[in-house]
């Protein structure tokens, strides 16, 4: 089974955060059980995936959770809080099995324990019940219905329908012989119709599945459509199965349905089916329909429609005969139809990501050289070409975009732990979970977000008795939202709590020797907010598993940096707080804006540029030692690109200077360069780990001609305090 472990692994994710989802819903409202329902079943789905590849602990766990699940749904017990608390921590030890499933035995004392737990909860716990015995699900009481004549055979369910037709031309003459011994030694044989979910993905995998599930139950001796084509996927989302022998029917039962994406299982016994097995098969011809139903009981619905399949059998074989090729276009047609989505692995991604960059690398390089000729066919043919790759990039890159759902989905279960863990009433409202967000940035953006949140519930909401004091609705709100904004995306995190006090900032800096009382009294509310960024920075009362170490703000903000983005924060004390980070489509390929400084070519992203202008030496003033000029009433600090990499010094003996104007944060300065070369995407290198931590420096590209050219890493560029912006400059 470890083929499809990997898609085991997707799938119980997915069921993972399905319960976590609805058990947050279902703690609101107890009410709606529509929310039971589903995450019913998904344990219910999970516990059967689990048998079936063998994790016998996820599968035990799952069962357990299952059970208390029903007891919900049948009304015995009700939705508590504790219980639902309890259930979350069954989905936690869950998910760390299956982050683990190598490891599993090392959970097995945590499941026994959490086991008993739960079924104590429902007072169902068993005094004989040992820690090994809770990990063997408890039987299913089978009911004996005894056939006439024959009290030793094994019992059949209820609900199985007993069907006498005379079919030969059903079953080839194998087949026939291999019924005819079952028959003859006793055994039993079934009609087995299963249902798969509708856009079920990977159809034969399921197929595959519940043989596996059968195996050593029974024997399969036919199946509709054939072992091939179910092996090919060719079929809509259902099948049959006839099989034989002395299963346990209702472990039978739930062996099938506890595998993923099965919707529906119909077992039904053909016991009684009086087969002309003594007859010469050659002779033998199959009765039609109407005469079929003829031979069976009035208003026996379920056994006319098993008949009729039955039947069709030699006409679909007979089919197939004539018109093979067309039955197969046309069901694989259907299948491709149904089948919207592919699962890629991401390295796949990554590295056909890798060859469009080289690829558009080489363009740039091909369209260079072509300018240098005077030839009309070759500019249409590169003119062409361009349009081509810019388009497949384009395709590249949408493969790679995920919507950053998948990182708010961990949210809301965090926040309602915290809040509870903190006595506070907490709302978590979230919208735009759509916005897609390049991979990469996706996978990074979590932990500055963890930060926002766990800051807003610890710091920012306060107290149901302090609410009500200043009138506020007891419960506090918080809003995580994302939108695109032109070539960004913006994510931003809100609460309506007691906002950041400017006071208390400037007394914790003072006490923390960050600031000095001089640079305290220049420093505007704004600049003030700002320090909370500062590393070692925190204004926490007592050190807690949630904050009071310094370490938070700091981390939100290196982290946004490093995807090269910005995080701002706007607050009202009393009036709650406002953060809001910037980050780009995608860190892949971005668009440059190619720049000369000195001997060197240097490439700054165009995100983080403002505009482009050209500034006369009568222009500039030094104010404290650092060079401005007055840009719209606003006073900009300019530095040398040169200077500012270590290159050399602010040359003013030109008669003009080509200025990039840049901003990161709430910091904006004026870029000095000698040449401004023009737009161009790039494909980002990382660098070498030697050279990884280089003060302003991003990454680096190759250009057309195959020269390196190194990418600026703007935020860390503007990091010391000449730079900030403000009406007047900063002191440095």
């Amino acid at each position: 089974m470890e083929q499809y472990r990997d898609l085991f692994l997707a799938e119980a994710r997915d069921y993972l955060q399905s319960m976590t989802d609805h058990l947050l819903e279902l703690e609101k409202d107890p009410a709606e059980t529509g929310h039971l329902t589903e995450i019913f079943r998904s344990a219910h789905s999970l516990k059967g995936m689990a048998g079936t590849m063998g994790y016998e602990l996820i599968s035990a766990l799952t069962h357990a959770m299952e059970t208390l699940l029903d007891s919900l749904r049948g009304g015995s017990i009700e939705v508590e809080t504790k219980m639902v608390s309890l259930l979350f921590e069954a989905v936690d030890l869950v998910q760390l099995m299956v982050d683990n499933l190598d490891r599993q035995e090392n959970y097995r004392d945590n499941v026994v324990e959490l086991e008993k737990r739960l079924l104590a909860w429902q007072g169902k716990e068993k005094e004989k019940a040992k820690a090994g015995d809770l990990l063997t699900p408890v039987d299913i009481p089978q009911t004996e219905i005894q056939r006439p004549g024959k009290q030793e055979e094994k019992s059949q369910p209820s609900d199985t329908v007993n069907i006498t037709v005379n079919i030969t031309e059903a079953f080839n003459e194998y087949e026939k012989e291999l019924l005819k011994d079952v028959v003859a030694k006793g055994e039993f044989v079934y009609h087995v119709h299963v249902w798969l979910r509708e856009g079920s993905l990977l159809k034969s995998v399921r197929a595959y599945m519940v043989f596996k599930a059968l195996e050593g139950q029974c024997e399969i001796v036919k199946t509709v459509p054939s072992m091939q084509e179910l092996d090919e996927g060719l079929f809509d989302r259902d099948f049959y199965l006839i099989v034989a022998g002395s299963p346990a029917l209702d472990e039978m039962r739930r062996s099938i349905e506890g595998i993923a994406e099965i919707e529906r299982v119909q077992i039904t016994s053909l016991q009684d089916l009086v087969f002309e097995l003594e007859v010469a098969t050659t002779d033998a011809v199959a009765l039609p329909v109407e005469e079929l139903d003829a031979t069976l009981p009035p208003n026996d619905a379920p056994a006319r429609t098993i008949a009729k399949e039955m039947a069709g059998l030699a006409e679909c074989r007979e089919e197939e005969a004539a018109a093979p090729e067309t039955k197969k276009v046309n069901t694989a047609s259907v299948t491709r139809a149904a089948e919207k989505t592919v699962r890629v692995e991401t390295a796949k991604l990554d590295t056909l990501v890798n060859l469009v960059g080289e690829l558009i690398i080489n363009r740039t390089r091909v369209v260079e050289l072509g300018k240098r000729m005077d030839d009309e066919l070759l500019h249409g043919s590169l003119e062409h070409l361009e349009r081509i790759t810019t388009d497949l990039q384009s395709a590249v890159m949408t493969l790679r975009m995920v919507p950053i759902k998948q990182v708010f989905d961990r949210f809301p279960r965090m926040v309602r732990d915290l809040s509870i863990e903190r006595n506070k009433e907490v709302e978590l409202v979230i919208s735009g979970e759509e916005t897609e967000l390049d991979r990469t940035i996706v996978n990074q953006v979590g932990d500055p977000l963890v930060h926002l949140l766990r800051n807003a519930v610890d710091h920012g909401i306060e107290t149901p008795e302090e609410r009500r004091q200043k009138g506020k609705n007891p419960v506090g709100r918080i809003v995580l939202e994302a939108h695109h904004e032109g070539s960004h995306v913006v994510v931003s995190v809100s609460d309506d709590g007691r906002g950041i006090n400017p006071e208390i900032i400037k007394a914790k800096a003072l006490e923390k020797g960050m600031i000095s009382r001089e640079e305290v009294e220049e420093m505007t509310t704004d600049e003030l907010t700002q320090i909370i960024f500062r590393s070692g920075f925190s204004t926490s009362r007592e050190i807690t598993d949630v904050s009071g170490r310094g370490v938070g703000m700091d981390v939100v903000k290196a982290g946004v940096e490093a995807l090269n983005g910005t995080v701002e924060v706007k607050s009202e004390k009393g009036g709650g707080t406002h953060f809001v980070l910037r980050l780009p489509l995608t860190l892949a390929i971005i668009r440059t804006l190619m720049v000369k400084a000195g001997k060197e070519i240097y490439a700054i992203p165009i995100e983080a540029i403002r505009e482009n202008i050209f500034v006369e030496p009568h222009e500039i003033k030094t104010i404290n030692q650092v060079r401005v000029i007055t840009l719209r009433e606003e006073v900009l600090p300019l530095k040398s690109l040169n200077e500012a990499l270590g290159m050399g010094s602010f040359e003013e003996e030109q008669e003009v200077y080509p200025v990039v104007v840049v901003r990161a944060g709430n910091k904006k300065a004026g870029l000095v360069v000698d040449e401004l070369l023009g737009q161009q995407e790039i494909v980002i290198k990382s660098l070498s780990s030697f050279i990884s931590d280089i003060k302003g420096i991003a990454g680096a590209t190759v250009l057309g001609d195959g020269r390196v050219t190194l990418i600026l890493d703007v935020a860390s560029l503007l990091e010391d305090g000449r730079v900030s912006i403000g009406k007047k400059s900063s002191h440095h």
